[in-house]
């Protein structure tokens, strides 16, 4: 393995772990199990900061992303777990109410941790300036720490990033921020971003009415291809058929280039054998410029991390 393989290797474990994290929080299962899992993926990025490069930009942005990442997921868990705060930020449809630290924290115990998120999250801010997953980790620190001007200019940079990420447009109106109007974006262009991307959307339905929506990004159509494969290969082995499927999981693989189309595949097994019929999939060209390995998005106001091991 060389040592470009392993910080690639390094960068995606952080960001399994990013992602666990998350989805635990989430889930409200096992969610005394994140400072550990946090803490893994802080190791994770401190190893490959040791041996960074100095010209290596890409790469330290990733670190400031994902680190970025582990001390907003670390305030989420604060807040949720040490101080049973009903803040609905683990589905991703909201955000803290302004000054909540002070009506839940009597004691202070998120104050270190809102502190760190906001250094974390300014130190990352122009990491990658076509994404507004740092600027809505920031409006959601500083509105948690009761700084309403520095969280509408957050949250007001995210939506400037991403006119389509409706946690950032409904936490200004919440400030009572006059919002734009969304008119002129229909979801079917990518943002301004600076990098390429594949996107594995998976929609599972968890009751009669609802479904639950999670998705991972890759910097290859290829690795995208082969998580909706695997994805499917577990459905085979759970004891699905292939003909009740559409009712209980619903796969897309998007593609997303800067300034174009989103192109979308729906994965449907042909028969039996869960086999997709991928003919019409462009894996031989390249997505450039790549996502860096490692690197999470938002897109359509949902954080999705690079995909990795399950």
């Amino acid at each position: 393995m060389t040592d470009n393989d392993a910080t690639d290797a390094s960068l995606i474990k952080a960001s399994s772990l990013l992602r666990e994290s998350s989805e635990r929080l989430a889930d409200g299962a096992e969610t005394d199990t994140v400072p550990r899992l946090l803490a893994e993926a802080a190791r994770c990025y401190d190893a490959v900061a040791g041996k960074l490069s100095a010209d290596d930009a890409e790469t330290a942005a990733s670190i400031a992303v994902g680190r970025s990442a582990i001390a907003a997921l670390a305030l989420q868990q604060c807040a949720l777990d040490e101080l049973d705060c009903d803040w609905s930020w683990t589905d991703g449809t909201d955000g803290p109410y302004l000054g909540d630290m002070a009506e839940y924290d009597e004691d202070g115990l998120s104050e270190e941790l809102a502190a760190r998120a906001i250094e974390a999250a300014r130190a990352a801010l122009d990491a990658d300036p076509g994404d507004p997953l740092v600027p809505l980790h920031l409006g959601h620190a500083l509105c948690w720490s009761g700084d309403r001007d520095g969280a509408v200019a957050a949250y007001a940079e995210a939506l400037r990033r991403d006119p389509g990420d409706h946690v950032a447009r409904d936490s200004l109106a919440e400030l009572g921020e006059e919002v734009p109007e969304e008119d002129d974006f229909d979801g079917t262009e990518s943002p301004d971003r600076r990098y390429a991307f594949a996107l594995v959307r998976e929609d599972a339905r968890i009751s009669n009415s609802e479904w639950s929506s999670t998705a991972c990004v890759f910097g290859s159509v290829d690795a995208a291809r082969r998580d909706a494969d695997e994805t499917l290969k577990s459905c085979d082995n759970g004891g699905f058929d292939p003909e009740d499927l559409p009712t209980m999981l619903k796969l897309t693989l998007e593609i997303h280039r800067p300034g174009q189309l989103i192109t979308r595949f729906p994965v449907e097994p042909l028969d039996a054998s869960f086999l997709v019929d991928w003919s019409g999939l462009p894996e031989s060209e390249p997505l450039d410029p790549p996502l860096p390995p490692g690197r999470p998005v938002r897109i359509d106001g949902e954080t999705c991390f690079h995909g990795g091991p399950r």
